[in-house]
């Protein structure tokens, strides 16, 4: 009897235009649908892995029970009709999950993304248009077909791929933001490249087989692991990197998939915090590491990154002997109420993306902010106030402000404010600005011995132009919709984040009772700021 290992190692040894028909006739489970692409005999730029690569993901998809199509080594004739017969079968009414895999050589030109066929003979940029195959061609045609989930993943930005005849102005792939219900993956960074391999499959497809390959895990949480095994294996050189518009959470492997119990949730973030609370003043990176390694999209996840990416950046330093820092330094931002705001964060030249960011904070005693609260339904001012940054202590993860009166971490969450106290701190900034972004935050917040239960789902969705007493900003919109469980409230927070502005542009929250009664709205917008460091973005 032939296995499915047997079938599909056939299938992909098969010449495409025998492969592609029988893969997605009609009467195939259309439910779930993979397209897998591997390229590696270039006349000019041979790579080893890809074959195997797109060999080995064929495999591994179909176990998980999709219907796969393969091509490899192929041409731009063969990878344009399969495209165009894999968006007609995902348009069908029945497919509701479709994957593509391509691996091989990819390049960029004017903002676009472009997959190398075998026989691409291109000596200038009008030839890469000509010869090659936009990557936007395969979003529009996933596009076209409505209420589906796509997953699209790319290991495609090895060096040098045209050889001597023609080298694109831009090294890697463009960043492209994932259009509705989609997610995709790339191998490394915008604009940067990726290993090849020294063994059987390349770097980023042997972390991405291994961590897919877990049964009951979310493909985003299998990417995060991905990107930092990817990470520390080329230490700092290739970080892969996705972009998502999921609205559900993705399962490979569905079967594998278990609802969890009141009880398993429950133990689930105990372990969460447990392991946050053996961690939470380390200094040492693979503690961080197993933490991300162990909870992906835990409810520290994007402390855990921020801090890691700090000790790993302090690792990578050069040893130079500590300058001694100004008596009187001037402020990096000066911005006051009535005066034109300077262009904090730099319009975007991709028309395809809002960029991706660092969130990029750095807090100086000093720093300060003043803003105007009022009543988010009336407008009515309610008062104004200042917050003023007495003391930094990195080692500790602390920003002390107004003398005490709130504690945040470096990243600006909020650990203490006023008489109300949080055992973890409330992620609502994360580790990097990124349409589409999503996190988890979940923390016991204590009043006066209280203790309180509070779970929010966030997300970062708009980049946009708000305006504030304090001017016109192009900031990052994050919305936050959460529950406490304890008081049995809904609760709604709003942010506005410009990259490595220490202070929110501006906030509004809403809390509804139970019932739906509003109980609290509140309005805080921007009036003034002073803060010492500033790391402008390149424009």
């Amino acid at each position: 009897m032939t296995t499915r290992r047997q079938f599909l190692q056939t299938l992909a040894a098969l010449p495409p235009a025998l492969a592609l028909p029988c893969a997605w006739s009609a009467s195939a489970d259309a439910a779930r649908l993979a397209l897998v692409i591997g390229n590696g005999a270039y006349r000019d730029a041979p790579l080893a892995n890809p074959l195997n690569d797109a060999r080995a993901m064929a495999e591994l998809i179909g176990q998980a029970g999709f219907t796969v199509s393969t091509l490899q080594d192929a041409g731009r004739a063969d990878t344009l009709a399969a495209i165009e017969r894999f968006g007609a079968a995902a348009r069908r009414a029945e497919t509701r999950q479709v994957i593509f895999y391509y691996a091989g050589h990819g390049a960029q030109l004017d903002w676009r993304n472009y997959l190398l066929p075998v026989d691409a003979d291109v000596n200038n940029a009008d030839e890469l248009k000509q010869r090659c195959v936009d990557l936007g061609m395969l979003l529009g045609e996933l596009g076209a077909a409505k209420d589906k989930t796509f997953v699209v993943i790319l290991d495609a930005c090895r060096d040098n791929p045209f050889g001597k005849a023609y080298q694109p102005q831009q090294k890697g792939l463009s960043q492209f933001d994932a259009p509705a219900g989609s997610l995709l993956a790339y191998a490394t960074a915008p604009g940067q490249v990726a290993f090849d391999g020294s063994g059987k499959n390349g770097l980023y497809t042997e972390n991405l087989l291994r961590e897919l390959a877990r049964r009951g895990t979310r493909i985003e949480d299998a990417l995060k692991r991905v990107r930092l095994n990817v990470r520390l294996a080329s230490h700092g050189v290739q970080i892969p990197w996705e972009t998502t518009s999921l609205e559900t959470d993705v399962y490979l492997f569905a079967n594998g998939r278990q609802k969890l119990s009141d009880a398993e949730l429950e133990q689930q973030l105990q372990a969460d915090l447990a392991a946050w609370g053996a961690i939470k003043a380390s200094q040492k990176t693979d503690d961080w590491v197993n933490y991300l390694r162990n909870f992906p999209n835990g409810r520290f996840a994007e402390i855990a990154q921020q801090r890691l990416a700090r000790l790993l950046a302090e690792a990578e330093r050069p040893a130079t002997p500590a300058a001694a820092a100004p008596a009187a330094a001037t402020p990096a931002l000066d911005i006051k109420a009535g005066e034109t705001a300077p262009q904090l964060l730099p319009p975007s030249p991709n028309p395809y993306s809002a960029g991706r960011y660092p969130l990029g904070r750095h807090y100086t005693a000093g720093d300060a902010a003043t803003y105007r609260q009022s009543d988010l339904l009336t407008g009515i001012q309610e008062r104004v106030y200042t917050l003023h940054v007495s003391r930094v202590a990195e080692r500790a993860d602390r920003v002390v402000v107004n003398r005490g009166a709130l504690v945040w971490d470096l990243m600006g969450n909020a650990i203490k404010i006023g008489d109300q106290e949080f055992d973890a701190p409330r992620q609502f900034a994360p580790a990097e600005l990124q349409l589409g972004k999503k996190w988890t935050a979940a923390f016991v917040t204590t009043r006066k011995g209280a203790p309180e239960s509070v779970h929010f789902d966030v997300q970062i969705t708009r980049r946009e132009k708000i305006s504030v007493p304090a001017g016109t900003f192009d900031a990052f919109k994050v919305e936050a919709f959460g529950w406490n469980k304890t008081a049995g409230a809904k609760l709604e927070v709003t942010l506005w984040l410009v990259p490595g502005v220490n202070f929110p542009i501006k906030s509004e929250s809403v809390m509804r009772a139970r019932s739906g009664q509003l109980k609290n709205t509140e309005r805080h917008e921007l009036l003034a700021l002073r803060q010492q460091v500033f790391e402008r973005l390149p424009q």
